[in-house]
């Protein structure tokens, strides 16, 4: 996985890194099984370490029409702003096949900016950023 290609991830100084992904915990889910589904609210950050996601959205009110927007494979990092926002996805993700993500949720991470004036003082920058002038929340979160 390739976390520099986060933009606040790559500001930061490399021990603050090493710990980030020292906080990070492996999670494996079944062939079907949801990651998430649209509006819950994200509190977790993933990196897919093996298995492929596929991002999707229904196109019908009954969800027996689906259009697949995304299939994320290994090294995809998906929620990387959201998270940060307690936001409502926008997508519904699942596992085409069986699926080894690395995460880090919501509540680790603020333990890592209460430790690391660093870390606090990037992410203030960049959750300004994501919020500032007429942006609107990202219905779309996720790098490959």
């Amino acid at each position: 996985m390739s976390l520099n290609e986060i933009s606040f991830f790559k500001k930061l100084p490399k021990h603050i890194k090493n710990e980030f992904l020292f906080c990070m915990k492996p999670k494996t889910y079944e062939k079907g099984s949801c990651l998430y589904k649209r509006d819950d609210n994200s509190t977790e950050m993933y990196c897919i370490q093996s298995g492929m996601i596929e991002i999707f959205h229904y196109l019908d009110k009954k969800e027996q029409y689906e259009f697949v927007i995304e299939r994320l494979y290994r090294g995809s990092i998906i929620n990387h702003n959201s998270f940060l926002m307690n936001d409502e996805l926008d997508t519904d993700a699942r596992c085409a096949t069986n699926v080894t993500v690395y995460y880090l949720d919501i509540n680790t991470f603020k333990n890592l900016r209460s430790k690391h004036i660093a870390l606090d003082q990037i992410m203030d920058t960049h959750e300004a950023w994501l919020v500032g002038g007429n942006r609107k929340e990202p219905a779309i979160d996720y790098i490959i």
